[in-house]
């Protein structure tokens, strides 16, 4: 009874279900020297008895009669099977291989363990020498010892359950937050990077991501595509957000002062340097640098970027000792630098090392579906600053800035609809005249203007028949406005202050459905 005790309080301390299962088999090969010890445990979902047996997982279903363990269960006594029993189970392929390096005159004994759960199943099955398991069923120590075992294994695989759920609670929360953290990230860089189009979704998954990678950042496209809102964009949505961020046009600085205002310098390190000045560099640590327009840095320059970025120190002009600086670089240009390598104008190592995250912006004719929003966003910003009232756009007039190609971007249609805006009345919305003598040619990128001088003097110069313009001014307007009220023609008289029946007829007559 006493060594029974003892290996009960070994087991009592285990609360991992598999070494509990290792150790209660490990004790009784040791105390009743059997030739193998097996422990049958209920599947999850309480209908397989389940077992590792030499590296094997076999299974029995608890209501499969073929096998002798369905009938254990249903009349919970225990069974011996000698050699001349064992016959009638052969049928069974696992039971089988469960017994299969079972010696001559052994048996093997099956007997039920019932914790304190009607759903949970646990057999026990012990190969041995006959006499010694015929004498063992008639023992009462090993079975309460048993009977232990199946109850600490009740409360080990309660502990494990619980602490699945925590980890799978943990880990939905996690996910939730992650979501949340996107969808919030998403909301704040559309604010940033305006527009619709499905190429524009793509930059700002893709600023997203690149934000959160922390490598360095390479965006290229035209003029006015907004690459610094992109950088800025990039930093926000990074763990940097909360440290500066330091912009430096390349193209902006004479050669010989962007040095000096990259690094820093020391008091009389030149003429002129009557006090020290901290460089860019350093006061871009913990944060972000954005290099703007970085394909016009000259060649020596970019040896020296190239060394900083590789080891984060640097050496101000005129300094004996060399400063750290950890900051996450992103750099911008309009030029294609691929093509600046191939003509040895930009140092090839340092291009590699700097398209490490390549971010193409794309220009506004590739994304022409955003052009009524950007303009709306544009108009709204002017009202703000200037605290004036421009109510939108007319019709006629978004139409024409679509056929533009705008081979200034985004930034010559801010440009176009501030001066728009201040052509505008409070009140009114922005009509053709607004955009006074602008030029509006159409031009093909990189060939030659396809418009004529009258064209480029006026935007109406293509006007052959008045009386028919003016009509399909009337129209565009109509078309407009039913849009806007969803083909409610009550809605859209008193919008345009006519009598419903004189819109009907306008209708008809211009043929607008």
């Amino acid at each position: 009874m006493n060594q029974w005790l003892a290996r009960a309080v070994n087991l009592a301390a285990i609360r991992d279900t598999e070494e509990l299962v290792e150790k209660y088999a490990a004790e009784l090969r040791e105390e009743l020297g059997l030739h193998a010890v097996c422990v049958l445990l209920p599947s999850a979902d309480g209908r397989r008895l389940v077992t590792q047996y030499e590296g094997n997982e076999l299974s029995w279903a608890v209501d499969d009669f073929e096998n002798p363990f369905a009938h254990v269960l249903q009349n919970p006594e225990p069974k011996l099977l000698d050699e001349k029993d064992r016959l009638y189970w052969l049928s069974d392929a696992a039971f089988c291989t469960l017994i299969k390096d079972i010696g001559c005159g052994e048996s093997v004994l099956i007997q039920p363990l019932s914790p304190d759960a009607p759903s949970v199943h646990l057999i026990v099955v012990l190969m041995g020498k006959t006499v010694e398991l015929s004498n063992l069923m008639q023992s009462e120590t090993w079975l309460e010892f048993s009977k232990f075992f199946a109850l600490q294994w009740q409360v080990a695989s309660g502990i494990e359950r619980q602490l699945d759920k925590e980890s799978v609670l943990t880990e939905s929360i996690a996910r939730i937050r992650q979501e949340e953290r996107a969808r919030e990230m998403s909301v704040r860089v559309r604010t940033q990077l305006i527009g619709n189009s499905d190429v524009m979704q793509q930059v700002r998954e893709q600023v997203i991501t690149a934000a959160q990678s922390g490598l360095t950042v390479l965006i290229q496209g035209e003029t006015g595509t907004g690459k610094e809102l992109a950088a800025q964009a990039v930093h926000n949505m990074s763990s940097r957000s909360n440290k500066p961020f330091v912009a430096i046009n390349c193209a902006a600085i004479p050669e010989n002062l962007l040095e000096s205002e990259l690094f820093g310098y020391e008091r009389g390190a030149f003429s002129g340097a009557d006090k020290a000045k901290k460089g860019l560099l350093a006061e871009a640590d913990g944060g972000t640098l954005f290099l703007d327009e970085i394909g016009d840095m000259s060649v020596m320059l970019q040896a020296k970027l190239l060394r900083m970025l590789e080891t984060r120190k640097f050496r101000p002009v005129g300094a004996k000792d060399e400063i750290h600086s950890d900051f996450r670089l992103v750099a911008a240009t309009h030029v294609h630098l691929r093509e600046q390598v191939e003509r040895n104008q930009f140092r090839s190592d340092l291009y590699y090392r700097l398209n490490q995250y390549p971010l193409d912006l794309p220009s506004l004719a590739e994304r022409k579906e955003d052009l009524s929003e950007l303009t709306l966003h544009f108009i709204d910003a002017y009202n703000k600053s200037r605290g004036t009232e421009v109510t939108g756009i007319r019709y006629a007039a978004l139409k024409f800035l679509r056929e533009y190609d705008f081979p200034g971007n985004v930034r010559e249609l801010r440009n176009l609809i501030e001066f728009s805006c201040a052509q505008t009345n409070s009140g009114e919305e922005i009509d053709i005249m607004s955009f006074g003598k602008r030029t509006f040619h159409k031009k093909t990128r990189g060939g030659k203007n396809s418009s004529s001088k009258t064209e480029k003097e006026h935007p109406f110069s293509q006007i052959k028949n008045l009386r028919q313009a003016l009509l399909n001014y009337e129209a565009a307007i109509i078309k407009s406005r039913l849009e806007l009220y969803d083909g409610n023609k009550t809605k859209t008289a008193v919008s345009l202050n006519l009598p419903k029946r004189t819109l009907a007829h306008k209708c008809r007559k211009l043929e607008i459905q």
